[in-house]
This record gives C-alpha cells, structure tokens and sequence, in this order.
C-alpha cells in the first residue's frame, strides 16, 4: 500500500508557514510515501517565485501542483521548464511553458504519476480535463 497526501491551495506567507510547521509531521506520523502541495498561491495569495519554491522544496514535497494562478507572478514562468516537478495544468494549449505531468517515485522507488488539471467551470475554455487524462493515462509507461 501507498500512503499519497495531497495538500490544497497554499496561500501566501501564512499558509507557507503552516505548511513548514505541519508539513513534516504529518509525513512522518503518517508514513507518508508520496506528497504533492498546490503552490499556484503560495507567493503573496498569486502565482510562484524563484525564492517561494526554494522555500517550499525544502520540505518533503515530491511534487508541486498549480492551477490558473500559476501565471500570475512573470519571474515563476520559467521554473515551469526549469524544475520538472513543478506542474502546470495539462489541459493548457500546447506553446505554453512547462508541462502537465511528473513521474516521481517513493523512498522504496515506487512510481508515482501526478496529472495536474484545471477543471472549465467558471474558468478559460480550456481542453476537457477527462480527454486529456485518458491521452495522458494511455502515454504514460506501464509497469
């Protein structure tokens, strides 16, 4: 058995430090495997920076989830191509930095899939989440 957490929207300053006072003893009482954290908030409520991520990769988070506020912040554009583990929404037009999905794996070297996907209600026209999953599900290696 795998034990995956995911957290939500990490907001600002204040939810940055909630996440470094919590973050690492929710893994370990939990035995945790695998962690993605929702940042596309975490720098002052809008978008990510270059500080706010290194920030944040010093915790025990494998992957790092974002949604329509990703874009927000001009200088975290391009750690969407620099840092893999840091996801934008998959169902965005093709052109667009960084990429939509991570194989990571466990401490025991299990892999671990995350698709990121941005849901259409009230939001851009964008792809249809479920489309995307099953192209991306159907690219993924089996194993």
């Amino acid at each position: 058995m795998i034990k995956l957490l995911f957290v939500g929207d990490v907001i600002g300053k204040p939810g940055r430090r909630a996440l470094q006072r919590l973050l690492p003893g929710l893994v370990d009482q939990h035995g945790i495997d695998y962690t993605v954290v929702n940042i596309e908030n975490s720098a002052g409520g809008f978008g990510i920076t270059p500080s706010v991520l290194a920030e944040l990769s010093e915790l025990p988070i494998d992957c790092f989830s974002s949604g329509n506020h990703i874009w927000d912040k001009r200088e975290g554009l391009p750690l969407l191509d620099e840092v893999p583990n840091l996801l934008r929404p998959a169902n965005y037009p093709e052109g667009n930095p960084g990429h939509g999905v991570h194989v990571g794996e466990t401490a025991a070297g299990i892999p671990v899939a995350t698709l990121n996907l941005e849901g259409r209600v009230f939001m851009s026209d964008l792809d249809s989440p479920f489309l995307v999953a099953d192209r991306l599900l159907s690219e993924l290696p089996s194993g």
